[in-house]
């Protein structure tokens, strides 16, 4: 026998639905800080092995042909396929180059920002993604030493 007074078997009360909603939202303000933060942390590593990259062919080129590369493109067909025209966050790559008789260069990426900073405190954890990835000579003279 059908029961036609009984119109809690029809959905959902709009208490359930609320609090579902109230569920959902704390989730989300949860789950995307952690999403952007792992992001960000993914966009530091592509850049510093980008850099390291450069810097190995960088340092080929430097046996090869007894100075670094004047610039960025000149390691291209020989040394890399491709260069990495930009860093993790789409900004470009600031590559400094002294003369043959210095010997030396520096390749820096100016992080999430895009914008020079002055070095952060020592040790530099890894939040936020502001402060800059700097490399001479192939080693990193700033970069974060944690998680």
């Amino acid at each position: 026998m059908i029961n036609l007074n009984n119109r809690r078997d029809e959905g959902f009360s709009l208490i359930e639905l609320l609090i579902v909603i109230a569920i959902i939202g704390i989730i989300a303000a949860i789950a995307v800080p952690q999403l952007m933060n792992a992001m960000d942390r993914g966009r530091q590593r592509r850049s510093m092995a980008d850099m390291r990259n450069l810097a190995t062919a960088l340092g080929t080129y430097r046996v090869d042909l007894a100075a670094y590369a004047p610039n960025l493109p000149a390691l291209v067909p020989n040394y890399m396929q491709v260069t990495p025209a930009n860093d993790g966050w789409g900004n470009g790559w600031v590559y400094g180059f002294d003369a043959p008789v210095a010997g030396s260069y520096t390749l820096t990426s100016l992080g999430s920002d895009g914008a020079a900073l002055p070095a952060p405190p020592v040790p530099w954890s890894n939040e936020p993604y502001d402060p800059d990835l700097i490399m001479i000579n192939g080693q990193f003279t700033q970069a974060p030493t944690g998680s």
